[in-house]
């Protein structure tokens, strides 16, 4: 190969493409990205084997040609070179870098061992905000716990419905689901279960993304792209396998009628709970009496090794009176997911699931199960 590329260009598809390299004594190829010379683009390609970046950078490309670099060292490189123009030259597994004040030659790997990547087949194309997308994945990525017992659970699930996307995570303790709309009307109704790893790196890939994101879906795969703002040309794209299986049916446990209704300032409750949270026993319990005669929430928690305290706060609260324990973290996360002003906390009993939402909003609600009490 033979070009001419931007510093500042490359490093930052050298920053996307390296985030799946992984060193494997068994497999070295794949601590490698595999660096491509085509046309007006230099294309960078890295793979876990679970899935695969690709970035495309432009360049002005006068031979093409490839090559296996180790996408992390060649940053490095370039991090200590002032120069913002950059030739690169390729010598069977070498890649010379050459400026007016600097030559090096970087070893590489034969591109001929690198993994083979899935290619995006056509097929329907559902666009997606990437802003929404990324940030109400953001707010339930950290939910799934991986499982070998129950691995559809410790991914995310993704149901495109009509015009919305669905999305929802759990561990079996707490399930939070989210909606958006969608940019294009899908020909049909999908559904899949992304890999936790997945979802964290759309997050990271995606999240600054100006243009609508295309979502691509096969039967065992899924793939995600995004288009340069300067030309109508691919600028990333992901891939990753699904995880195979049923997603539980969720719906079927959300309580049709609630004992307790709750609504609270959300930084109210938040402030009230980390309180208890010092105090709290080894499985993070504290306890709720929520009491609709003095319109009146306390929380009350207590540690062998620290002490107890009791605190209080007046909320809008309708139906019975309830006490009940909850882990604070779980309760902390719910604030987190609604993210609104103005809470409405559901409650259908001492043992049965509360359910969290925005007093206003239905696309979005949290689920939790209470713990034993204290």
């Amino acid at each position: 190969m033979k070009l001419k590329i931007l510093k500042s260009k490359l490093e930052k598809g050298l920053e996307k493409a390296a985030r799946l390299v992984t060193k494997k004594a068994s497999l070295p190829i794949l601590s490698f990205s595999l660096f491509e010379a085509e046309k007006n683009f230099l294309k960078i390609t890295s793979t876990n084997l679970e899935g695969a970046i690709t970035v495309w950078v432009l360049a002005k490309v006068e031979k093409e040609g490839k090559v296996c670099l180790d996408p992390k060292f060649l940053y490095q490189v370039l991090g200590s070179l002032k120069e913002e123009t950059l030739e690169f030259f390729s010598q069977n597994s070498l890649l010379l870098i050459e400026t007016q004040n600097f030559h090096a030659k970087v070893k590489g790997a034969n591109p001929e061992e690198f993994p083979i990547v899935p290619k995006l087949e056509a097929s329907e194309k559902i666009l997606i905000d990437p802003k929404s997308l990324t940030e109400n994945l953001s707010d339930i990525v950290s939910i799934p716990s991986p499982t070998l017992g129950k691995p559809e659970i410790s991914g995310i699930f993704f149901s495109f419905e009509k015009e919305k996307l669905r999305i929802a995570a759990t561990d079996s303790f707490r399930l939070a689901e989210k909606k958006m709309k969608l940019l294009s009307l899908p020909s049909k109704d999908y559904s899949l279960i992304l890999p936790q790893f997945a979802a964290k790196e759309i997050i990271h890939l995606f999240g600054k993304e100006e243009k609508p994101i295309e979502f691509y879906i096969s039967p065992n795969q899924v793939f995600v792209q995004s288009i340069m703002e300067e030309i109508e040309h691919p600028k990333i794209l992901f891939v990753s396998r699904l995880i195979e299986g049923e997603y539980p049916d969720y719906q079927e446990i959300i309580p049709k009628k609630f004992k307790t209704k709750v609504i609270v300032n959300r930084d109210t409750f938040e402030k009230h709970i980390k309180a208890a949270s010092y105090f709290s026993s080894r499985i993070n319990e504290i306890k709720l009496k929520i009491s609709p005669s003095k319109k009146i929430v306390e929380i009350f928690s207590q540690n062998p090794d620290y002490g107890e305290q009791k605190s209080e706060f007046p909320a809008q609260i309708e139906g019975e009176e309830i006490e009940v324990s909850f882990n604070f973290k779980f309760l902390l996360d719910g604030l987190k997911v609604i993210g609104e002003k103005e809470i409405e906390f559901l409650l259908s009993s001492e043992e049965g699931p509360a359910k969290m939402k925005p007093k206003e909003k239905e696309d979005i609600f949290y689920l939790l199960m209470p713990i034993k009490g204290i």
